[in-house]
This record gives C-alpha cells, structure tokens and sequence, in this order.
C-alpha cells in the first residue's frame, strides 16, 4: 500500500484515566482534530537522514475512549507529525 501523511507520533498530552475499564468490556475511540501547528521546511543538508526535509506539521487530536453505557473512561491529547497534503 502506498505510504500515509504521517511521519511519526510525537506524544502524549494531558492524559486522564476516568473510570475502570475491566476484561470483556466494549469500547470506543474517538479522534478529534483540536489543532495544526505548522512546521517550516529545514533546507537540506549532507547529513541530514533521508526524508528529514519534508515539509510537515504537528496536529494534536482529541482522543476520547467510550465505555458500552456511553461514559467517558479516558481522556488525552496526542501529537502526531505529519506530512503536507501538497508533499510529492
């Protein structure tokens, strides 16, 4: 399969563990984009790591865990770097 917009996970933020969740429990997650963060595009150099030079962005999203009875179990933030939409 071709290769996906993102380069890397950067981390976590602001994570929160609500309630317990126990073995045989049904559960959904749920991404929400909270924010892009543009990054500017480093020129190029001899040793610099092969892809290193691609134009990119942190997005951070809303990641909200969901028991079967509709409670929030989980709460965080995380950070994924990702390539530009307009990269080749």
């Amino acid at each position: 399969p071709p290769k996906g917009p993102v380069l890397l996970n950067y981390g976590i933020e602001e994570a929160r563990f609500t309630k317990p969740v126990y073995p045989g429990a049904t559960i959904q997650v749920r991404f929400t984009v909270k924010e892009k963060v543009d990054q500017e595009k480093k020129p190029k150099t001899d040793d610099m790591p092969k892809g290193a030079d691609v134009a990119s962005g942190i997005v951070k999203f809303l990641v909200d865990v969901i028991d079967e009875t509709g409670e929030t179990v989980a709460i965080a933030t995380i950070l994924t770097m990702v390539r530009k939409l307009d990269q080749s």
